[in-house]
């Protein structure tokens, strides 16, 4: 489980490469990566998508960012994700899991 931190009103990004069990990046071409944010793990509440994004599939590493503007809408608290790949073949694989904490920044405009 991974627990990953963010500020209310600034960027947030993080990178999720996935590796073989040689430690080689698994090619992603043709996968599909998904992932969500919510209060809690069986909460109905889709409070964030964080629409991960595949830039370099051969590379495999799987990218989420949001906005500034973005995560200016969200109350700090601690939130619950979860990023998933569609694979080829139809089945899904769990890439990551845990809790995104945001803090309120504390420097403004």
């Amino acid at each position: 489980m991974a627990k990953l931190f963010g500020y209310t009103g600034s960027t947030f990004s993080a990178s999720f490469t996935c590796k073989d069990d040689d430690g080689d990046a698994v090619d992603l071409t043709d996968y599909t990566a998904r992932g969500q944010m919510r209060p809690s793990v069986s909460s109905a509440t889709l409070t964030l998508n964080l629409a991960p994004t595949i830039p370099t599939p051969t590379n495999g590493v799987v990218d989420v960012t949001v906005t500034d503007e973005t995560t200016a809408g969200l109350d700090p608290g601690t939130y619950f994700f979860d990023v998933v790949l569609d694979v080829p073949d139809g089945s899904i694989l769990h890439l990551s899991s845990g809790t995104i904490v945001f803090r309120e920044q504390v420097t403004r405009v």
